[in-house]
């Protein structure tokens, strides 16, 4: 079954200028990560973020770890939506890495965020 899921407010709780600079809460660099009912939104962002390239996310929390599948990159945003049955109030973490040409790995976001 299919959830979704919208991306938290930047501007909740805050003043009109700090507002216009604040980034999104579950967002770090290139990588956006939402959870709620027992699901996770996790989203590449567009542009100029990251390299073109291969990349494969990790997501950890509650007790659960996985290495999600290696997709390709072109500057686009990509979204991925999975089940992540844990209990509320369980914090979730997502790291975006980078599969550098010449081999090895370079971090491009590390968001949390709380189910």
């Amino acid at each position: 079954m299919a959830t979704t899921i919208s991306p938290a407010s930047a501007t909740t709780g805050a003043t009109p200028a700090a507002a216009q600079v604040a980034r999104p809460a579950g967002v770090s660099v290139c990588l956006g990560l939402w959870a709620a009912y027992n699901a996770i939104l996790l989203r590449h962002l567009g542009g100029d973020c990251s390299p073109r390239g291969s990349y494969h996310i990790h997501v950890w929390g509650g007790g659960r770890d996985m290495n999600y599948p290696i997709y390709s990159y072109n500057g686009s945003i990509r979204e991925f939506s999975y089940t992540w049955p844990v209990p509320q109030g369980t914090n979730i973490c997502a790291e975006l890495w980078y599969h550098k040409p010449g081999g090895g790995y370079s971090s491009h976001g590390l968001p949390c965020e709380t189910m």
